[in-house]
């Protein structure tokens, strides 16, 4: 007898749950296609007196043994061979509407949350995964990062941050990260304190890096409290804000999320974050909170809204080139060819040198796939795979025609490919189901699931999958695969 596993996983790419079902014309019993596992979806044998529950079934004339096991909120049946110990990486894209939400969770079951849009779709997506109604399980603690204080990114969290009224379980944050600027209501200066340098260059400084800096800005009474202070009072975690060159946030097993932005200069013996653009909002944008998670050889970069003035600046800090003063001797009628040549050379040492710390595999497209992005940034990120997180019913027309053209066109191989929240669930919020009554089940169904992007990774293989709307005959998801290969140094998108 085989190693029972008591609790396992889906492996590579997916597994068929199976139902016996009795053939009437043949006069025997077959299993029948029920439902498709994702890799890494959690799976329980039923184990009896130390074994499997078996069942043995002749299919092409030969004995083929099944063991019975539940997942999915569904009994079933798999073949041994199809469950695993080891759990995948899983990064989750929500569908949140208008604004950006990831689930992360590691294999060792750590679950962060990077964002969570504006409306409530991100708590949805918890209270349906963890089922914190009735479920004598509590959920596990979560990690929160806030990319930047835009209500699309913070304002989700409000329901998961407040106890859920009549339910069995509720949710607990144990940290929370942001990028130091906690915004009051008011001007510029609500993000901390506005500086302007004798060189012409303007700073945000006395930051909120710490919790002691956090309850300082709470308790001055010169800032009132706007949406996004309200906000993170409902939680008591500490708050922490998250700079370039700090230490992971996590590694361990084989996963590290480091964090690669914002960058801080240092004006009179304090932090601080140069203004962009002269603007309050393209310097909250800017300044977003950028993790780079890496297991094995996978990479995948969070970016939350960068713009192109922070993305020019990021490209400045790892590479030590200014390229938009580069590009700007460049177009001088007299700059003189030798001149060019060594220009030109600078900016492909630009993009060289800042590629090895951000160039990724997969990438979420910065700001919802808006226009405000530079082709070179693109080119340092040279992703195979893009995840937009877009919604319906805004006026930006998120994600725009000319980004999604650009991505392509800076995107590693010959058939890159871009994923969209928006158009995975591509249908009504509100799906009509037969058998659900309720409105509120009808939209939680449909942007949990019809509308989520779903990434799994071993490191050496991936799938990036989107629920069908209409389930196949075998199947109920669009499974996308990436795979290593060690003689090229290169993943390779594997067509099916």
């Amino acid at each position: 007898m085989s190693k029972v596993i008591k609790v396992g996983y889906a492996i590579y790419p997916s597994v068929k749950l199976r139902l016996p079902k009795f053939n009437a014309k043949k006069g025997i019993e077959e299993m029948v296609f029920a439902k498709e596992l994702l890799f890494g979806d959690y799976i329980k044998p039923q184990v009896v007196n130390g074994d499997y529950v078996r069942k043995v079934v002749v299919e092409k004339e030969m004995e083929v043994e099944y063991i019975q096991v539940r997942s999915r909120n569904m009994d079933g049946y798999i073949k041994e061979s199809e469950i695993q110990v080891e759990r995948p990486l899983e990064v989750n894209f929500v569908d949140v509407g208008q604004g950006d939400g990831c689930h992360i969770v590691t294999p060792d079951d750590k679950h962060f949350i990077v964002d969570a849009g504006e409306s409530d779709n991100m708590y949805r997506f918890l209270k349906w995964r963890f089922n914190i109604g009735t479920s004598k399980t509590a959920p596990p603690p979560f990690t929160i990062v806030i990319s930047h204080p835009d209500a699309d990114h913070y304002a989700g969290f409000t329901k998961i941050f407040e106890k859920t009224p009549k339910a069995a379980q509720q949710f607990k944050i144990e940290k929370v990260y942001h990028n130091g600027m906690v915004e009051g209501s008011g001007g510029v200066d609500t993000l901390g304190t506005y500086y302007k340098v004798k060189r012409g260059e303007n700073y945000i400084t006395d930051l909120c890096d710490t919790q002691e800096d956090y309850k300082k800005r709470v308790a001055d009474k010169s800032v009132k409290h706007g949406d996004y202070i309200n906000l993170l009072e409902k939680t008591e975690a500490d708050k922490q804000a998250l700079r370039a060159g700090m230490d992971p946030i996590y590694d361990k097993d084989g996963l590290k999320i480091e964090v690669k932005g914002p960058f801080a200069e240092t004006i009179n013996g304090k932090a601080a974050l140069p203004v962009f653009g002269g603007d309050k909002g393209m310097t909250k944008n800017g300044h977003s909170i950028i993790l780079k998670l890496t297991m094995g050889h996978i990479r995948i970069l969070l970016g939350g809204d960068l713009n192109t003035d922070s993305e020019y600046y990021l490209i400045r800090k790892y590479s030590g080139v200014d390229i938009p003063a580069v590009q700007k001797e460049l177009s001088l009628k007299k700059t003189k060819a030798e001149r060019k040549t060594v220009l030109e050379g600078q900016l492909e040492d630009a993009i060289t040198l800042t590629r090895q710390e951000l160039e990724v595999d997969i990438a979420k497209s910065c700001h919802h796939g808006s226009a405000d992005f530079t082709s070179d940034f693109l080119r340092v990120l040279n992703p195979i795979v893009t995840v937009i997180s877009s919604g319906d019913n805004e006026p930006h027309v998120h994600p725009r025609p000319d980004t999604l053209g650009t991505i392509g066109k800076f995107s590693r191989g010959e058939r890159s490919l871009i994923f969209s929240t928006e158009l995975a669930r591509s249908g009504k919020e509100f799906v009509e189901l037969d058998k659900i009554q309720s409105d509120d089940v009808k939209r939680e169904r449909a942007v949990t699931v019809y509308g989520m992007i779903n990434v799994r990774t071993d490191g050496n293989r991936a799938i990036i999958a989107q629920k069908l709307e209409s389930p196949a005959a075998n199947r109920g998801w669009d499974i996308h695969k990436l795979e290593w290969r060690e003689a090229k140094r290169e993943f390779e998108y594997i067509m099916e």
